[in-house]
């Protein structure tokens, strides 16, 4: 009897240490499986947006097949061009002017392809208000490149520059469609949430409104605001998408872009800084209208 007291009184439990460690590999594990479960959320929200894009890019195509190779004008000033909202009822400018009330009809009106991921709670917070038709042409999850691709009546297409033809209007004014960027991931500048104006119309402010928006402009005639570093452009994003043409790099620190050919690719800051990219004319990385204007 005495000799199992003993036998029993000598089994030993966990020490503090083996405690500590156990709970240090807990911890560790919990980690890991946190930062996955992160990843493959952020990998399905790029996968949803890559897919919208895509039938974005097939609706842009689609529209310049009906209007007989002729791409959608960028941002117009074209008045008796009428286009009309999910109501029916007639968009007035400047929201007529960008390009998603005029592409929708090309989407069968599925607003929410233009709204994706956390920017369908713009169309949510705004679908009933009389703000409607103005917020959804200013905020899509992809911004068009309008001074290129159809022109921009306060740029590249302003009287002053129509018959040079800087700017793609038809689709064989292309020669490398799946070079030529159309569509890229935005977002509005900074303070945008603030302006008076939306304020006023909304009664209030709207989640998400900075993180989508109409344009992606190039860094032709410094439209960029470069930071630098020791003498030489930074190509890091910024808090402000004004710094970098609107552009959001939302996916991994890299921006998703479309091209002509219906193609999708996740691209960096600095490798949209090439003309080539933007401007169906271009032939350097600084490409700029000097060789035009003899």
């Amino acid at each position: 009897m005495l000799a199992k007291t003993l036998q029993h009184t000598n089994k030993k439990g966990f020490t503090l240490v083996e405690l500590l460690v156990v709970v240090a590999i807990v911890g560790i594990l919990l980690s890991l499986i946190l930062v996955m479960a992160g990843q493959a959320m952020q990998s399905a929200k790029n996968s949803t947006e890559a897919s919208s894009l895509r039938q974005v890019l097939q609706s842009y195509v689609l529209a310049s097949a009906d209007q007989n190779g002729k791409f959608i004008e960028g941002y117009t000033n074209n008045t008796e061009e009428t286009v009309y909202d999910l109501h029916g009822d007639l968009v007035p400018f400047p929201a007529s002017a960008r390009y998603v009330w005029r592409l929708l009809p090309y989407l069968d009106n599925a607003v929410d392809i233009l709204y994706v991921n956390g920017q369908e709670n713009v169309l949510s917070q705004t679908i009933e208000s009389e703000c409607f038709s103005y917020i959804t042409s200013l905020f899509p999850s992809f911004g068009l490149n309008s001074e290129w691709m159809g022109g921009d009546f306060r740029t590249t297409a302003s009287p002053a520059l129509e018959s040079k033809r800087l700017y793609a209007k038809y689709h064989s004014d292309v020669k490398t469609p799946a070079n030529q960027l159309v569509f890229a991931s935005a977002k509005a500048p900074t303070g945008t949430e603030d302006d008076p104006a939306l304020s006023d119309c909304l009664g209030g402010s709207v989640a998400g409104l900075e993180e989508g928006f109409y344009e992606v402009t190039s860094p032709y005639d410094f439209q960029w605001s470069w930071n630098t570093v020791d003498g030489n452009h930074s190509y890091a994003p910024t808090m402000n998408s004004a710094d970098h043409g609107y552009l959001s790099a939302r996916h991994n620190g890299k921006v998703l872009t479309g091209q002509l050919d219906g193609s999708t690719s996740t691209l960096t800051i600095e490798q949209l800084s090439d003309m080539r990219k933007w401007a169906p004319r271009a032939t350097t990385h600084d490409w700029n209208l000097t060789s035009l204007f003899p």
